[in-house]
């Protein structure tokens, strides 16, 4: 760190209107995360608790998994095929991700990779909704997750309007297909 870098932070307050706007933009995406939330379990309502509040989790700073940073939800499943009541959940989330760990070479800088997965979900029915999906009108991208063994289906977004018409395409997807995930 220079002398002159710090200086700059402390005049006319710069450091602190970057924490303004960096809380600023964390809870925008969180609002918008939530109403994603919602809109998926009301397309599959028969698959969660009306009571179950869904867990927020965020990080801003990269992690050991390769995550560059990220903002979730998990909400809890409770159809037939959920294990344990609580091991299957939904997951709907803004991840930025090094573009390789998705194979997504065509990205400079970082993939904004916004979408969903069910986590715990039955890996059968993550290759059946897969296949449907690469053979349907679908504009989505789907990923194996480099944390666990289920499948992310997404979109990499570069402003709010993407995010609005990604969320859109998601919900729709999750109308069509996320019942298979609560079949036994």
């Amino acid at each position: 760190m220079t002398d002159d870098f710090l200086t700059e932070g402390l005049r006319k307050d710069r450091y602190l209107k970057a924490l303004r706007l960096s809380s600023q933009f964390d809870d925008e995406i969180r609002s918008h995360l939530q109403q994603f939330d919602r809109e998926m379990v009301d397309q599959q309502p028969e698959l969660f608790d009306s009571e179950v509040t869904p867990n927020w989790n965020s990080r801003t700073s990269q992690t050991s998994g390769g995550t560059l940073a990220y903002h979730r939800f998990n909400h809890p499943m409770t159809g037939p095929a959920a294990l344990d009541g609580d091991e299957q959940r939904l997951n709907v989330h803004l991840y930025w991700m090094p573009p390789t760990e998705y194979g997504r070479t065509n990205i400079d800088g970082a993939l904004r990779a916004y979408g969903y997965k069910i986590k715990g979900g039955d890996k059968s029915v993550d290759t059946e909704v897969v296949e449907q999906t690469r053979a349907g009108d679908w504009s989505l991208r789907m990923s194996e997750n480099p944390f666990d063994s289920n499948i992310a289906f997404y979109k990499h977004v570069s402003s709010s309007a993407d995010i609005e018409e990604t969320q859109s395409e998601l919900v729709d997807h999750f109308a069509e297909f996320g019942d298979r995930y609560g079949t036994s």
